[in-house]
């Protein structure tokens, strides 16, 4: 009895398992539509998140993207402004040498074209961008393209020089003021803080206000010819053998970008 009821229970397990797979076929798309139509607002959903995380991930990739071109045009925009500052610099330096040739400059003197890079007006010291391998040696004169005398090398490293100026308290040299009846010889001593004193004038000799004074021969520093300054004030004592001036250097150092440095007189 229990054995056919357990062949009972087999046979009609089979029968169902056979019906279900005759009725999955038979209705097959209808169960796929049934659980299409059950799925369909989870799908949605998760695609939908799929969606927004690619675009999430997206964007960030293309932040980085900009960000990248970005610092590319600004690298590029710095390369170009680079390149106008030296093409501006190269089209001053053209019109130096042409104004220098003008005035004859490179038919008395060999000639070294230089640009002002640094400036201590407190100490009278310049900064130029000429140096030894450029043969530039200490002493050598350095003056505008108008033969304004503006100082001297005292200082030279491989691509840069140091130029003492003329206002400088351990500056000294010869001069002269041309007159109608005579020269008068002097020697001109920087006082320090862009001041130029005109000393060792002998007092009987008749100095003026606004009289040129230039570089002499004598002493052998600097050529001669080479601009100083104007008198500005003369003083002049009963009791003391020589007169002193003050002088108005032609060379202002905050006006002044251009210079010369002769290399040969």
């Amino acid at each position: 009895m229990k054995l056919s009821y357990k062949k009972n229970k087999v046979l009609i397990m089979v029968v169902v398992v056979i019906l279900l797979v005759f009725l999955l076929n038979v209705f097959q798309k209808e169960v796929r539509s049934l659980f299409y139509s059950f799925s369909a607002p989870i799908q949605k959903v998760l695609f939908r998140a799929g969606e927004s995380t690619s675009d999430f991930f997206q964007g960030i990739v293309r932040l980085k993207t900009l960000k990248q071109e970005l610092d590319e045009l600004k690298i590029e925009n710095q390369e170009l402004l680079s390149q106008v500052v030296a093409l501006e610099n190269l089209k001053k330096e053209n019109k130096s040498l042409r104004q220098a040739l003008g005035l004859g400059l490179q038919e008395d003197f060999k000639l070294s074209s230089a640009q002002v890079v640094g400036r201590d007006i407190s100490q009278d010291f310049i900064l130029i961008d000429k140096g030894a391998q450029d043969n530039i040696s200490k002493d050598m004169p350095v003056i505008t393209e108008q033969r304004v005398l503006v100082g001297k090398i005292s200082q030279v490293y491989e691509n840069s020089s140091k130029a003492m100026l003329i206002s400088h308290k351990e500056s000294s040299f010869d001069v002269k003021i041309q007159k109608e009846e005579k020269d008068i010889t002097g020697i001109v001593k920087g006082q320090g803080n862009s001041k130029v004193l005109l000393d060792f004038v002998p007092r009987e000799e008749n100095l003026s206000q606004g009289d040129i004074v230039v570089t002499s021969v004598f002493g052998g520093i600097f050529p001669k010819g080479l601009l100083v300054g104007r008198i500005k004030q003369i003083k002049k004592s009963d009791v003391e053998p020589f007169q002193q001036a003050e002088i108005e250097p032609f060379f202002h150092i905050s006006q002044t970008n251009n210079l010369f440095i002769i290399l040969e007189f």
